[in-house]
């Protein structure tokens, strides 16, 4: 987070008008986006809905084809660990070959285990999953000591916005909890068709 001028950005963003009106046309919008028969065009991926004040470079890449740079950790600079979990330790990154900031899941391997399931499992699904609300795995590195998925970067997390907005006396304004929830439900709607 980029502190109290960050918190006004989102905010601004995630606020509705006091009219719920407004709210259940947003909403509507929204559901024709979900019931479109054809895949539409893959939009960022934020906590939020709304316009990007800092417009995302267009430049994709993918991890898994050739004699491309991809799949080489020398592509790729540690900038700032992130969190660390029971299997993988997540640092701020910068992908050179794409020219922007990354996230880089770097997964511990076992010398006699070999890559957990749960990160086989991981990359499987999430190199075949395209949409706004799910974050793009964009590369793979494997080396003999650990298994990196690169990850597109996004700023914050649901768990840390509650966190941080949430623990005071009122909580989180119900109209963001609608827009959370409706994310969430259309990103789960998308992994089971």
């Amino acid at each position: 987070w980029g502190g109290v001028g960050e918190h006004e950005r989102v905010h601004r963003q995630l606020s509705v008008s006091s009219d719920s009106k407004l709210l259940d046309e947003d909403i509507r919008e929204e559901a024709k986006v979900i019931l479109r028969p054809r895949k539409p065009p893959r939009p960022k991926s934020e906590v939020f809905l709304g316009p990007d004040p800092q417009p995302r470079r267009t430049k994709r890449f993918s991890a898994f084809g050739g004699d491309s740079p991809f799949g080489k950790s020398e592509g790729y600079i540690k900038l700032e660990q992130l969190g660390e979990g029971s299997y993988a330790t997540v640092f701020k990154g910068y992908s050179h070959l794409a020219e922007q900031v990354v996230a880089l899941k770097e997964i511990r391997l076992q010398e006699e285990e070999g890559a957990p399931f749960t990160a086989i499992r991981e990359a499987s699904l999430l190199k075949e999953l395209k949409h706004c609300n799910i974050v793009t795995l964009h590369d793979i590195i494997h080396t003999r000591e650990t298994l990196t998925f690169v990850f597109e970067f996004v700023h914050t997390d649901l768990s840390q916005y509650m966190e941080r907005y949430g623990s005071g006396g009122g909580g989180l304004d119900p109209r963001n909890v609608k827009l959370f929830l409706f994310q969430l439900l259309r990103g789960l709607a998308y992994c089971h068709r």
